[in-house]
Parts: structure tokens; C-alpha cells; sequence
């Protein structure tokens, strides 16, 4: 009898871990998947956690990590064929990261923030950027509900709260008297 209920709960946890694989996310590890390729909610947290450790004031929040662990993959190649690609030992000297401590997350993640600042001389022109843009608007972009949805038409993220998230009235007491 005992083997019996093993069996059930083993083939209602695969029948879970299936629900799962099919509704876009695959595991519950996982932040984004881009074109395939997998983003954990790991490795987002560990960039922005690296890069804290190395820039103590830094502003970076996991939602503004895993836009720039998106963008990164269009980015970077455009980059490359412009001649403005930046290697990880040049990301490290920027950030006088000489230990080591920055993930390899939070060096995309830096590269990409540098690659699409207007105040970098050596970012994306316009055209550039619209080359990037363009590679978005084909790409299939699967965002964790934790971040909101991912809008392709407009490149953008739209942090939604989650429909079970309900907001709930404030009231002012009125003074007796």
C-alpha cells in the first residue's frame, strides 16, 4: 500500500513539473527565456548581488537585471560587428573588479547598460540601436509573471501586478467631536 502512494506522488509530481515546461517557464528557477536559451532567477539575483559587492551604491533591482539579461543577447552582436564590443577583462578593469567578484550575469549585464547609455561615447548609435530593436521585435520572449509580461511591440517590460494581487481601500478616520 505504502508503494502505492509513492507511485501517485511521484506521477503527480511529473504531471506538475509538466504543467510547468508548457507554461513558459520552465522551472521555477527560471526568470526569462529568450529564444530558448533559459535566464534563472539565480543568476539575475547573483548579478545584481555581485555588482552591489563591487559598487555598494549602486541602483540596480533584479526587474532592471533581467531587462538587461534580455536586451544582451541583441545587443552584444550588433556590438560586435560595429567594432564596439567590450570584453570581460575590459568590463572588470571599468568596474575595478580586479578580484573577480562580478558573475559572469553581471558582466552581460554591465556590458549591455554601457552598450545602450547615451552618455557613453562608445554606445550604440541610433542605427545600431535600431538594428538591436529590430532582432527584439522577432524574438520570442517569455517573461517569469513575477517581472510582469514582455511587450514586443514596444520592447518594453509591463510590470503588472499579478490579477491575485488585490489592492485594498484606505480609509480616513473622521474626528468624533
Amino acid at each position: 500500500m505504502n508503494a502505492t502512494r509513492v507511485l501517485r506522488a511521484s506521477a503527480a509530481a511529473v504531471l506538475a513539473a509538466g504543467v510547468l515546461a508548457v507554461s513558459g517557464c520552465a522551472t521555477a528557477d527560471t526568470a526569462a527565456v529568450v529564444n530558448g536559451e533559459r535566464i534563472s532567477e539565480t543568476e539575475v539575483q547573483q548579478a545584481v548581488t555581485s555588482i552591489k559587492e563591487v559598487v555598494p551604491n549602486a541602483q540596480i533591482d533584479t526587474a532592471t537585471a533581467l531587462t538587461l539579461l534580455v536586451y544582451a543577447p541583441f545587443v552584444t552582436p550588433v556590438a560586435d560587428r560595429a567594432g564596439k564590443g567590450v570584453s570581460d577583462s575590459q568590463v572588470r578593469a571599468s568596474m575595478d573588479d580586479a578580484s573577480g567578484r562580478l558573475s559572469e550575469a553581471a558582466l552581460e549585464l554591465i556590458r549591455t547598460s554601457d552598450l545602450l547609455n547615451p552618455n557613453n561615447p562608445s554606445a550604440l548609435d541610433q542605427a545600431q540601436q535600431n538594428e538591436a530593436i529590430a532582432a527584439l521585435h522577432k524574438a520570442k520572449i517569455t517573461i517569469n509573471p513575477r517581472y510582469g509580461t514582455f511587450d514586443a511591440k514596444r520592447i518594453a517590460f509591463d510590470a503588472s501586478s499579478p490579477n491575485w494581487i488585490k489592492q485594498t481601500p484606505t480609509t480616513t478616520a473622521t474626528p468624533q467631536g
